[in-house]
C-alpha cells in the first residue's frame, strides 16, 4: 500500500515538473523565488525570518501555543 502511494505522489512530481518545463520553455522564462514576488518589505523580512526559524530548527505555527484559548 505504501509502495503505491509513494509511486503516485512521484507520477504526480514528474506530471508537476514536465508541465513547469513545459511553460518556462513556451515563455522563455526562468524559475523565481517566491520571495521575489513579494513587494512589502517587511512581508519580505518575516519570509526571511521565517526561512531562518526553518533551519535553525525553531519553527513553530502561528497556532502554537494558543490551544485551548477560545477567540
Amino acid at each position: 500500500m505504501q509502495h503505491n502511494r509513494i509511486c503516485g505522489l512521484m507520477a504526480d512530481c514528474d506530471a508537476n515538473k514536465e508541465a513547469l518545463d513545459q511553460v518556462e520553455h513556451a515563455t522563455n522564462s526562468e524559475p523565481i523565488e517566491g520571495g521575489d514576488l513579494l513587494e512589502s518589505p517587511e512581508l519580505k523580512r518575516q519570509l526571511r525570518e521565517a526561512k531562518e526559524r526553518l533551519k535553525s530548527g525553531e519553527a513553530t505555527s502561528p497556532t502554537d501555543g494558543q490551544e485551548g484559548r477560545k477567540s
